[in-house]
């Protein structure tokens, strides 16, 4: 596993603004998106597109702007219509399969487009801060939508900070306890961004405007037998089962549950964090395979003081809290929003799950542990 990740966080150090000219059309489309949905005209500027372009000359930076565009219209495409089809056109499916295949995680909007390759500074000659980031590709816009999106970028930019001060005291061995009030008050932080959420993100407007354009195909009544990639030979004409994006796409957490020692029980629901790596991009999940197994062989052959013992069960009680932040947010912004809305399925989240009943589970197994 490539540990140096953990000292950078899971943000790329490098964001593609702009494709090369091959790419103009779909430049042209995405930057129109918010006012295509509203004239609802993504049918037809997506039959306009050129199909199958050629993506052998781009950088992985590029790559990734280019699975985000795709991932984005492809989207539009599915969720902004009266009428949802079970099919993705040529225009869209022959490219978005083919980046899909080089980035080595499915055609699908995911975490990694919609938040980690999704910013830019507002002020290059300024600090990053919250206030201090525009978020490049919308499907509606608005402040809603894009201070959603704000808080997530936020989070794993801090994170870094949280990841690398742990690395060098578990897996470097260090053991050195400022390591671990470092981390401390990293995840402090962390904590506060998520509490910033409801500043400018309303319940209704994320219910109604933002989350049912990022829903995937899996566990979804809306498409019960999948979703057909039209001229993919790969698929072989069959319906595909993706799960939408999802928060439990990031690797923030499932990186602090092997390096603090946090256990899942191994059950469906587990089964489901795992299942999420496959949407991540693939250095993050060696990562956190890695981290894995050095969590289960290697972490209890360390020799922890106490004091430093009592250090890691404040980091996750710190991490409880945030799980506890996180239910809360799923109770307010989407279920309570179900009772008085028609719109949208509270049934499962956007990655396809009966998300109350996971994440009050994830918080019940966020406890201290006797190290």
């Amino acid at each position: 596993m490539n540990q140096e990740i953990l000292d950078s966080g899971f943000i790329p150090n490098e964001i593609c603004e702009k494709l090369p000219s091959g790419f103009d059309d779909i430049e042209k489309l995405a930057s129109e998106l918010p006012k295509v949905l509203a004239n609802e005209q993504i049918v037809q500027r997506v039959k306009q597109l050129e199909s199958n372009k050629d993506i052998s000359q781009l950088t992985l930076s590029e790559l990734e702007r280019a699975m985000l565009l795709y991932s984005y219209i492809a989207h539009a495409y599915m969720w902004g219509k009266k009428e949802v089809e079970n099919i993705i056109p040529s225009q869209l499916s022959l490219t978005w399969f083919a980046i899909s295949e080089k980035l080595d995680r499915p055609p699908i909007l995911s975490y990694a487009s919609y938040a980690l390759n999704n910013w830019k500074m507002l002020d290059e000659t300024k600090p990053f801060d919250l206030e201090n980031i525009v978020i490049m590709q919308n499907f509606l816009g608005g402040v809603d939508e894009d201070w959603f999106i704000m808080i997530h970028v936020a989070i794993e930019y801090e994170a870094k900070e949280i990841l690398s001060n742990l690395k060098s005291y578990f897996l470097e061995e260090k053991l050195d306890q400022s390591y671990l009030l470092n981390s401390l008050e990293s995840i402090q932080k962390i904590n506060s961004i998520m509490n910033r959420m409801p500043e400018k993100c309303d319940p209704f407007i994320y219910y109604n405007r933002v989350r049912p354009y990022i829903f995937g195909w899996k566990n979804n009544p809306a498409t019960p037998d999948g979703v057909i990639y039209e001229g993919v030979e790969q698929f072989s004409g069959e319906p595909q089962l993706f799960r939408g994006e999802t928060g439990a796409q990031s690797s923030i957490v499932p990186a602090l549950d092997a390096l603090l020692g946090i256990t899942h029980s191994n059950d469906p629901l587990r089964e489901y964090l795992d299942e999420m790596r496959l949407y991540m991009p693939k250095e993050h999940r060696d990562l956190l395979n890695g981290l894995d197994e050095w969590s289960e062989k290697d972490r209890r052959k360390l020799d922890i003081d106490e004091e430093s013992i009592k250090s890691i069960n404040d980091l996750i009680k710190e991490v409880h809290i945030f799980r506890n932040k996180h239910l809360e947010y799923a109770r307010v912004y989407i279920y309570e929003q179900s009772l008085t809305n028609n719109s949208n399925s509270n049934i499962v989240g956007t990655g396809g799950t009966p998300f109350m009943k996971y994440l009050d589970k994830h918080l019940q197994e966020t406890v201290p542990t006797n190290d």
